[in-house]
């Protein structure tokens, strides 16, 4: 069977659309592709199937429609898969229509955390032929395509059980042209850089997880790869060239499976040829830990702040303790002392949110407070923030419903620029809120030490790419 990965192109004066590999979905000023790691790991899984694929993302080739459509045409697929989220569902209800009137024996699949969600709503809104529920779209896929053709598909070739990610394939990088998403993106210091999950998703499954996130209901299970299966995938990006690896993984696993990993970086010598860099939680990691992953040349640290108020993040179910958060940055910093020595780098980013029903503006202001004593003290080295979103599905969306929190169903106006949530706070006022979340990097401390950092020309490049996007997402967000 021929099957297409297909991402058309999406139309917005608000900029381009971040789709692939997100958990919230934004519209940015300054383009930013993320490399759609599962959606390549079904074109990988596949092809080593003996099936057909053709890779046609639209939107990080820049095309039109036409472009798009023309080349779909030209292929000839018999099916054709594509992700969505709450956002954009209603234009790829209107693509769908449009696929089926002038390509009507192709057959379309629709994945994503909207449709998991609320799969109805999509039935009777566009004559979708298949939804996938999950986020597993690669085992699920090649489990459709299997029934199409009338075989069993509990097992992948060889008679491998499809519940264990080890034996699916490596992600075949050439096959979902890769380097599409290797140069415009905030998070990669060196470049070209990619994404990696080793797992799915996050292993933080305490109550359901963090109740704004729509992807501990993509994934309900976690589900992770050996140590080995990762390391082995790392050897391969460094064949590639690749200089720098972000892993996805909701929170990176942490205890035996982290020291192991570690430790094979620096046994394999991939320590001193690409940079690690993946998303963490406060409260789990510790001194020694962080010394081993600056040896093993992990850079980029993401932590899940969210806010400033513990109740907010006890509401979030965030299981962390604000007046902690300080202490283990400190720690982090430390281990910076001997970079030079160590290998590693460590530079934490923590994502912020505003527009709370319940924060009040104080509760707000004391986030952008935190923020910026945090860049004061050189803790930590960027951020992002946003508005918070609930997505159908999420315990957050339930919760808002029940509480009548909603300002809209209009799911066009999911997309972060504007608050969805009832708030305490006028909506202009959150919109520069969060600027200032932004903003709150600009202390001459902070802005001394980046130029301090400047030891290289990959630094000089890297300090004007952040400096682009920072000025988009200041742009993101404008009154």
């Amino acid at each position: 069977m021929k099957i297409c990965i297909g991402y058309p192109p999406l139309k917005s004066t608000k900029g381009t659309p971040l789709l692939s590999q997100n958990r919230q979905f934004q519209w940015f000023s300054s383009p930013t592709y993320i490399y759609p790691v599962i959606p390549a790991s079904a074109a990988t899984l596949l092809q080593s199937q003996g099936h057909q694929v053709v890779w046609l993302d639209g939107i990080a080739e820049n095309w039109t429609y036409d472009q798009w459509f023309n080349r779909l045409k030209t292929a000839q697929p018999d099916l054709l898969f594509m992700e969505t989220k709450t956002p954009v569902i209603k234009q790829h209800w209107q693509i769908i229509k449009k696929l089926k009137r002038e390509e009507p024996n192709l057959r379309i699949v629709l994945g994503g955390d909207h449709v998991t969600a609320l799969p109805e709503e999509t039935r009777k809104n566009c004559p979708v032929d298949y939804l996938i529920s999950g986020g597993n779209y690669d085992l699920e896929l090649l489990a459709l395509v299997d029934h199409l053709r009338g075989e069993r598909s509990s097992h992948l070739g060889g008679g491998l059980k499809r519940s264990d990610l080890n034996v699916i394939p490596i992600i075949d990088r050439e096959l979902t042209r890769w380097q599409l998403y290797a140069y415009k993106n905030g998070n990669f210091k060196a470049t070209p850089g990619t994404y990696t999950m080793a797992g799915r998703d996050c292993w933080w499954r305490q109550n359901g997880g963090c109740t704004f996130c729509a992807w501990t209901t993509l994934f309900p299970k976690f589900m992770v790869r050996t140590p080995e299966n990762l390391l082995d995938e790392i050897g391969r990006l460094i064949d590639l060239g690749v200089k720098e690896v972000f892993d996805d993984t909701g929170t990176f696993p942490a205890g035996n499976w982290l020291t192991q990993f570690c430790r094979g970086m620096i046994k394999r010598g991939y320590n001193k040829k690409i940079i690690f860099s993946c998303n963490l939680r406060f409260g789990v990691l510790k001194p020694a830990n962080y010394q081993l992953m600056a040896k093993a040349n992990f850079r980029f640290l993401l932590f899940g702040l969210e806010s400033a108020s513990q109740t907010t993040l006890n509401r979030l179910n965030k299981g962390i303790k604000i007046n902690q958060v300080e202490a283990e940055l400190k720690i982090i910093k430390a281990c910076l002392a001997g970079r030079r020595a160590a290998g590693g780098q460590l530079e934490p980013h923590v994502t912020c949110m505003v527009g709370y029903p319940w924060e009040s503006l104080t509760d707000a202001q004391n986030t952008v407070n935190f923020t910026k004593n945090l860049f004061k003290q050189g803790l930590i080295s960027s951020l992002q923030a946003t508005i918070i979103i609930p997505y159908p599905g999420t315990q957050l969306f339930a919760q808002a419903k029940k509480n009548h929190w909603l300002k809209t169903y209009d799911w066009n106006k999911y997309d972060m620029s504007q608050p969805v949530l009832k708030s305490p706070i006028p909506d202009k006022e959150l919109m520069k809120l969060t600027r200032n979340i932004y903003l709150s990097c600009l202390t001459p401390q902070f802005l001394i030490k980046k130029l301090l950092s400047i030891h290289s020309l990959t630094d000089l490049k890297f300090l004007f790419r952040s400096t682009k996007k920072f000025i988009g997402q200041l742009k993101n967000f404008s009154l």
